[in-house]
């Protein structure tokens, strides 16, 4: 008597499961690029969509929407790290973030997300909490968390996770799909809420990839700021949010074997000049000294730009560059000669990591073009309406330069 064949069951499981890690390994691989972004309802970005390059630099006027494009891009960060409801009250509530304009009055408030990258896409929709009797809560201004969608492949490719509501469907491990319920009023998104990172691989990629991306807008410089005050120094390849580890971010650049790129940008943005990132009691404080001074000035007696240029020069020179990096307004404060260094350094930032650039500066970013192949946004306003230059009339179609 011949036995039963019994081991086709689990090799076909096992292909199922081998296919899904290779999906979750192709999401959160180290270089993939954001190429779109369409937002709907967010403050001045009614209907907004725009891809990125490699490098991408977006200018516009004053007042025409760059910082809220900016935003849009860190909230969805906020929604990986689980505090998008504590995002959305730092901008005055659901009611306070949205699209305050003109719209249908039977269509609903809402606010959306949906992003494309090489291997993923990931939307999301939420709006003001219902108002339904006897309903408890008093969290009224908090987001409503209507739909998200995760899918591999871009925008048509197969479902990963699905959301309705409390109720998310996400594909396991062995490639089936399964129901998870949540809370009642939960104002987060399934990529912080869901945590089982073996069980569902693809998901935990999506918040990977959004927990990597790195942001820089402000770095305080005032005399009571941490950047001008010794401090003691610990390990730091990476550059915190507002700058406060930069003297240790400079040793350990330094200590990577960047010394010598660092020496040549400061060269040529303070001809004649040295720092350094460690005082003689040991301390960690950026110094600089010239020749004719002979002395090394304390953090506390550099100027502003000085102290937010070397800010960006720790935050392009990283040893451990990110996926994706973006500025807002690094120009602030910077003299026109420290531009020149500067878009030196953003046209040579790694192949793995991506850079969009917000920026007043049409020099800065005329600079940058010069030096790179980098795509160039330029934004205008339309009756109060983010759009792309081209797109500023009434009747407007959607065109995209590749």
């Amino acid at each position: 008597m011949h036995p039963l064949p019994v081991s086709s069951p689990p090799r076909r499981n096992k292909r199922k499961k081998s296919s899904l890690l290779a999906t979750a390994a192709r999401i959160g691989q180290a270089c993939p690029v954001l190429r779109s972004l369409h937002v709907c309802g967010y403050r001045s970005l009614r209907d907004f969509r725009v891809k990125f390059g490699r490098i991408t630099v977006v200018t516009g006027e004053n007042g025409v929407g760059k910082s809220n494009l900016y935003r849009a891009l860190i909230l969805l960060q906020r929604m990986a790290e689980g505090r998008f409801a504590e995002a959305v009250e730092s901008e005055s509530g659901m009611p306070g973030l949205m699209w305050a304009g003109l719209r249908r009055k039977d269509g609903p408030r809402r606010v959306s997300w949906e992003i494309e990258d090489d291997h993923f896409s990931f939307s999301h929709e939420c709006g003001l909490i219902p108002t339904t009797p006897g309903d408890p809560t008093k969290f009224r201004t908090d987001p409503d968390v209507k739909t998200e969608v995760i899918r591999a492949g871009g925008i048509k490719g197969r479902p990963m996770a699905k959301r309705a509501g409390t109720s998310i469907s996400v594909r396991g491990d062995d490639g089936k799909m399964e129901t998870i319920s949540l809370p009642f009023h939960l104002p987060e998104s399934m990529l912080s809420e869901v945590r089982d990172g073996l069980r569902y691989p693809a998901l935990t990629a999506v918040r990977e990839t959004f927990l990597a991306w790195r942001f820089y807008h402000h770095f305080r410089v005032d005399p009571d700021s941490p950047l001008r005050r010794p401090r003691v120094g610990f390990w730091s390849p990476v550059l915190a949010g507002d700058g406060t580890n930069l003297a240790a971010t400079l040793q350990s650049i330094a200590e990577s074997g960047r010394e010598a790129v660092l020496d040549q940008v400061v060269e040529k943005a303070f001809p004649g000049s040295r720092w350094r990132a460690v005082d003689d009691q040991g301390r960690f404080q950026l110094q600089l000294s010239r020749d004719e001074l002979g002395r090394w000035l304390d953090a506390s007696e550099l100027s502003d730009g000085t102290l937010r240029f070397f800010c960006l020069c720790a935050a392009l020179l990283t040893p451990k560059p990110p996926p994706l990096l973006v500025f807002n307004e690094p120009e602030s404060s910077l003299h026109t000669s420290l531009l020149e260094p500067l878009a030196d350094l953003m046209a040579a930032v790694p192949e793995e990591t991506q850079l969009i650039v917000v920026t007043h500066a049409r020099e800065l970013a005329e600079r940058i073009r010069e030096r790179c192949e980098a795509k160039w946004v330029k934004l205008v306003s339309f009756e109060g309406e983010t759009r792309l230059e081209g797109d500023a009339g009434s009747g407007r179609t959607w065109t995209f330069d590749d």
